[in-house]
Formats: structure tokens, sequence, C-alpha cells
């Protein structure tokens, strides 16, 4: 087995340009040096002094500016560290970056607090003068019910890195304390792992390797259960607690109040999905049992991929090709945020030990964007990129447009610009060649990749985390026996007699770090629903509907969720949209259907 390459042995070319950010050290901490100051500075100069609205405006501008460096800071720092988690300096600098971030955040909470509890007057007088400002004014204005008060609010702030150090524990427990032994498989020794589980042996062709990891797993998971149930409690009763405490009525209200939802639209996402969705996937998993010749379809074959022995390969300029070509369909402005990334050095590829797993894209305001990839020359590595750049696009064209402050969009909706460029690049693909089995491959990738991985495993949690806030409403201390039944009963309905929940499913629960990021499962869904619709209006109707989209990803967070749709020409009050998502992934699994039987 290939040794993998240190950072500093990384060809300069499949890296990132992180100078783009700070060109030296020293520019980095005089930068982090300065920050503290102005926050400090901030304070002294209008702690107390929100009494006119000229300097509450005043102060807005200038509180944006250091949160604007601050976060440039903080960029640096996580992406500096993500490429290299064994180096002792990164993590050094991650750590007092970190520390900085605390204090700068205690200084200035008095700010928000203050603005809380300014007179309704005052705020309304500034939101009537500023034109940038408003959404931020808005926002001060419907939070201003749940306030607490100000020394509550400071106390908060200051204990911000324990009430939120919940997931962190939980990653602790699960990537540095379970430790799997090496499974022996046909008197071969093979090596086990959190991430050999996740990123292979769930999806190898060979069924007893699948199975037999499987159960590894599971069983390794096992021991940690009532750790990890501790931890996931700890945190929803956090979040129950703070729900109280602000007035809402549930933890639902509370959670779904950040995000700017109806909890009519998150409830919709979730039960049309387990009905109507349900039905669809099982006929998949059934093809899947049939191509593999099981005896039984169990929970462990669901990730089995239909066609293994048919696996393209792509260099990296091969993917660029494939990039630009599906994406030029949405026209030069686009584009230029687009080719960057290729030639400017935007994009990490590397595959080197202490880097991250997975990928992810940061997008520093107004710098640029930075997407991490851990690059394996497969073709589906190009929907991985693509994925990225459609978030990276995405918050170029916001931040030219938008202040610092209104750049961000609905947690409900962020996920709609990446998935959208996921569904060109298909459309892409299909028009390339008429061989079956590439044609097969690719609408099996969109089903095995992009809506398994969003409308089902994704979903599941949020049906799974909607059984839990349930209980939680009602008072319930949450136990590991407890969350092994929900998490079961969410499978058993959705993939009825089609697949075996076998031993070990149930602890899915444990696997999946979103449960520490609020209802944030069903939003996976929801932002592929938009983009299904909008790709497919893209496909029939061409530059009408792109400059629809256009101006949806230009509008940042300044508009509401229904009125965002809007601009892209989708109606998301009602569930038509849901209904024809739902439609698509039907008729693709019958094309998939179709074309087996002709191979």
């Amino acid at each position: 087995m290939q040794q993998m390459m240190k950072r500093h042995e990384v060809p300069l070319e499949l890296t990132w340009k992180i100078e783009d950010l700070f060109k030296t050290e020293e520019d980095f901490q005089k930068s982090s040096e300065e920050v503290f100051l102005l926050a400090q500075q901030f304070e002294n100069d209008y702690k107390g002094q929100l009494t006119q609205a000229d300097t509450l405006l005043k102060a807005i501008q200038e509180y944006e500016q250091i949160l604007l460096k601050k976060s440039h800071i903080d960029e640096y720092a996580f992406l500096d560290f993500s490429v290299d988690m064994s180096d002792a300096n990164r993590a050094s600098r991650a750590g007092k970056t970190e520390i900085l971030d605390s204090k700068i955040n205690t200084i200035l909470s008095f700010f928000h607090s203050e603005l809380i509890h300014a007179p309704q007057e005052l705020l309304e007088e500034a939101l009537e003068k500023t034109p940038i400002y408003k959404t931020f004014l808005k926002d001060i204005l419907r939070e201003k019910p749940h306030a607490l008060s100000p020394e509550t609010e400071k106390a908060l702030t200051a204990l911000f890195n324990t009430t939120e150090s919940f997931h962190g524990i939980y990653s602790q427990a699960l990537h540095a304390d379970l430790n799997y032994a090496p499974l022996t498989l046909e008197g071969k020794e093979i090596p086990m792992s959190f991430v050999k589980f996740e990123n292979e042996y769930q999806i190898h062709p060979d069924t007893k390797l699948r199975r037999e990891s499987f159960e590894a797993f599971s069983k390794e998971l096992r021991k940690y259960e009532n750790t990890v149930a501790a931890i996931y409690n700890a945190q929803v009763q956090k979040e129950k607690t703070m729900a109280t405490l602000r007035g809402f009525d549930s933890v639902f209200d509370y959670l779904l109040f950040q995000q700017k939802v109806d909890p009519s639209m998150y409830h919709r996402q979730i039960d049309i999905i387990m009905k109507e969705l349900a039905p669809i996937m099982r006929k998949y998993a059934k093809l899947i049992q049939k191509t593999y010749g099981l005896e039984e379809m169990t929970f462990a074959d669901l990730k089995a991929p239909l066609d293994p022995e048919y696996a393209p390969k792509i260099t990296i300029e091969g993917a660029q090709q494939y990039v630009e070509g599906a994406l030029s369909v949405m026209g030069e402005e686009y584009m230029s945020y687009v080719r960057p990334y290729f030639k400017d050095r935007w994009v990490d590829y590397a595959q080197n030990a202490g880097k991250t797993s997975g990928g992810f894209c940061a997008s520093p305001y107004r710098i640029h964007p930075f997407i991490l990839l851990s690059w394996t020359g497969e073709l589906s590595e190009v929907f991985t990129l693509v994925h990225e750049l459609g978030h990276g696009a995405h918050f170029g064209l916001a931040q030219q447009e938008q202040s610092f402050f209104n750049q961000d969009i609905s947690m409900y909706l962020v996920e709609a610009p990446s998935t959208c460029n996921e569904m060109l690049l298909s459309n892409y693909l299909m028009k390339q060649k008429d061989d079956p089995r590439f044609r097969r491959w690719v609408l099996a990738s969109m089903i095995e990749n992009t809506y398994y991985h969003n409308f089902v495993t994704h979903l599941l949690e949020a049906h799974f985390q909607r059984k839990v806030y349930e209980l939680v409403d009602k008072g319930e201390v949450l136990g590991a026996e407890t969350l092994n039944q929900l998490k079961r009963e969410t499978l058993e309905e959705f993939w009825g007699d089609a697949v075996k929940i076998n031993d070990g499913a149930e602890l899915t629960w444990m696997r999946q770090s979103h449960y520490y990021m609020g209802l944030y499962s069903y939003t996976y869904s929801a932002g592929l629903t938009l983009s299904t619709v909008i790709s497919q209006a893209i496909l029939h109707e061409g530059q009408p509907a792109v400059d629809r989209w256009i101006s949806f990803l230009k509008a940042g967070g300044t508009k509401e969720i229904l009125d965002m749709a809007k601009l892209a020409g989708i109606d998301i009050s009602t569930d038509k949209p849901l209904k024809e998502t739902i439609a698509f992934i039907g008729s693709l699994v019958d094309q998939v259907i179709q074309l087996s039987q002709k191979l």
C-alpha cells in the first residue's frame, strides 16, 4: 500500500493559494492584533451610547467591518489547519484563533444586547434611514420579543465555547476513542476504521466484505452508545432550555425561528417524502438486490453500487472540461466566478497525511472561495467538485452585490445552488455519450449520490430528529435504548418489507454530526427540491430560467424564503415543487431499470 504524502511533499499545483487571504504569517498575526484592538475601541466608543439613530447606524457599520476582518482571520486559521491537522504549528494557530475569537465575541456582546433592548421607535427610525442595513435591523426587531437581560446575554456569550462544545466532544468520541480491530476475511487481514467503513466498505461491491464490515463497525459503535447518547441528550436539552428561556413554546419553534421557516414547510418536507418517495426507493433497493443476486436485501446492502465495475476515471484537466461544459449554460457572468478555480489555485486537490476528510467550500468575504477535496481520479469526484463550485459561485455573486451582513442565505435554501450544479452536470454528461452503460452510470450516480444523500440519508435523519425533539418537548430524557428504538422505527417505516433492518442499523444515529447543528438535516431535501425544479427549467427554457436563477443567487439573504424562491420562479408555499421532484426521482429509477434490462 502506497504511503500517503506529507503536506510539504505535495506538488504546488494541487494545493490552494492560501496566501490570497494573508500573504505572510506576520500579516495574519498583525491583523489578529488589530481586530482585537478594534473590538476594544468599539466597546469604549459605543457601550451605553446607542441613543441616536445616526450613532446606531455608524456603530453597525463599524461592527460589520470588525466581524468581516475577524471572519478572514478565522477562515485562514481553519483552512490552513484543515490541510494538515497533524501539524503542531497549524493546530496551535487554530487553537489560539479560537481563543481570540471567544475574547472578541465577549467584548462585542454588549452591542447585540443593547440593540435588542433599544427602544422600538429608535430602531424603526434607524431602519427608515438605511438601505444597507434594513435586513440586519429587521432581524433585530424580530428577535426583540425573545431577548434576555443584557447580563444574561453576556454570560451566554462568554459560555459559548462551553455550550457549543457537544459537537466537538462527539467528534472526539467517534474519531479518537473508537478503536476498530482489523477484519479477517478469507484468511486476509483488512484494516478497519470509521473512515474506511464510511468511505469504502459500505459501498464495496463485495457483499461479504460489506456485511461483515458493517457488523464489525456496529459492534464497536455499540460500545460507546451510552456515552454518545449522553452527549446528544446534553445537546438537545440545551436547545430546549434555550427555547424556554427565550419564550418559545417548543424547541421546533426556537430552531425554525433562526431559519425563518414556517413549521408547516418543515413538517411537509418530512411527511411527503416519507410517504411518496419510500415506494420509489424500495423499487431501487430491489434492483440492487436483483443485480447482486441477494437472497435478502439488508440495510448493509443499500449503498452497494449498481455497476461497480464501471467506474470512469478522469484527470483534473478532464474534470475542468466537464465542469466548464456543464456550467456554460449559466452564461458569462456566472462562468467568470468558475474559471479562476482552475487557473488561480482556488482548489486543494491533494491527498496528504493529516488532511481532513470530505469536501467543503469556504468563502471569505470578497476574497474568493476555497474548495477542499481529496482527489481520487474517479468521475464521481467531478460531482463533488461541481457541488462545491455551486456554493462558491453563489457566494461570489452574493458578496459582489450584498454587504457582509446581507450575504448569507437561509439554511432552508443553502444547498440549492450546489445541488443545482450537480443536476446541470448530469444533464451535460447525458448528452456526451449514447452508450447505455455510461448513461445508466450517470443516472445511477444521481440516484445513489445526489438524491440518496439528500432525500434519503438526510431526510431519515430529519424524521428521526423530529421524533427526538417531540420527546424533548414533553420533558423526556433520552438514553441509548430510546434513540435506538426511534431510529429503527424510522428505518422500518421508510423501507418497509423491501429491506431487512439488520442489527446495528439502529445505531446509525451515532454516525451523523448533523444532529448537533439544529434542524439542518431536512434542509438538504428542501434545497434539492428547488434545484431540481430550476435545473429542469434551465434545461427546457434556457436563458429566461438562467436569468431568474442568477437573480436568486445575487439576492443573498435580503429576502424571505418564499420571496427568494419566487425570484427563481418557484412557488414553495405549495407542495407542487416537492411532488414534481419526487416524480423526477421516480423517472430516474424507471430509466435505470429499463437500461438495466437492456444490458
